[in-house]
């Protein structure tokens, strides 16, 4: 069988794998495991993103830490001078090559990918390959079935006429926590408004939070300039598990109720992950 042949393979029958790729501003369920097996002699277990979950937030760019144990045995799948790798990856950011040869192998690797530019929820996905060596695997490996979660936050979000920045869950500067169905979230936050930098006749200009198939919150409805340190508010969590974004968005209307009608979504700023009790 020729390389071309074998990698194509390989590739399509991958491609029966993959899960959630891409990235999502809604909620997206958790991975129903962190392991996975390729056939009798490829898995992957146990692999956290973050100090030990399964979900972790980060900025745009910023290096994610991710570990995993893994298992290779001696595949017997005819491919002129190939070997086996095992690559991991974020749709949209880095993907990492963390074991290529041949033979059996039980391991452990601890390794940083680079985190997507642009805020929102993507799968840490992993596949193996069948090719000469890391970088050609990397180049034809693109998704893989989901094992965790990034959450990737606009904090600060700056725009025309305002900003909001260092955002708060709990107390937690994390930008993302775990609470149960239903609970109540103290968000936190600063913001700037400068009204004569934008605008509409007669409106005035608010920023709005809210949660994803949870609850959301006026925190400003005004003109002129102001600058806010850490406004204090509450909003629910919702009531099915999965990663959640907390989103920020400023308006233009003519009150907070209209703000609040409108505003259905925003730049994620922060993360909600819901747990079952």
């Amino acid at each position: 069988m020729s390389l071309k042949t074998s990698v194509a393979r390989w590739i399509a029958v991958l491609g029966l794998g993959l899960a959630g790729v891409g990235h999502a501003q809604g909620q997206v369920p958790l991975p129903p495991s962190n392991n996975f097996q390729w056939g009798p002699l490829i898995n992957v277990t146990d692999v956290t993103v973050g100090p030990g979950h399964r979900t972790v937030a980060t900025g745009p760019g910023m290096p994610v830490v991710v570990a995993t144990d893994f298992f290779v045995g001696n595949v017997a799948e005819p491919c002129i001078d190939c070997n086996t790798q095992l690559v991991f990856g974020l749709p949209e950011g880095s993907n990492e090559c963390i074991y290529s040869g041949v033979g059996t192998l039980q391991g452990h690797a601890e390794f940083k990918l680079t985190a997507p530019p642009t805020p929102g929820i993507y799968p840490l996905w992993a596949s193996p390959a069948r090719t000469p060596d890391c970088e050609v695997a990397r180049s034809v490996t693109q998704g893989g079935p989901a094992l965790g979660l990034v959450g990737v936050h606009g904090d600060p979000w700056v725009w025309s006429w305002g900003s909001v920045s260092k955002v708060k869950l709990n107390g937690n500067t994390s930008h993302k926590i775990n609470v149960f169905p239903g609970a109540p979230v103290t968000i936190t936050t600063n913001y700037s408004i400068n009204a004569a930098a934008g605008g509409c006749p007669s409106c005035i200009s608010q920023v709005i939070f809210g949660v994803e198939q949870g609850s959301k919150a006026c925190l400003y409805s005004g003109g002129g300039v102001v600058n806010v340190t850490e406004q204090s508010f509450t909003l629910i969590a919702p009531q099915q598990p999965g990663l959640y974004p907390v989103w920020a968005a400023a308006q233009w209307t003519f009150s907070c109720d209209q703000a609040l009608s409108w505003s259905n979504g925003g730049v994620p700023v922060a993360f909600i992950e819901v747990k079952l009790p």
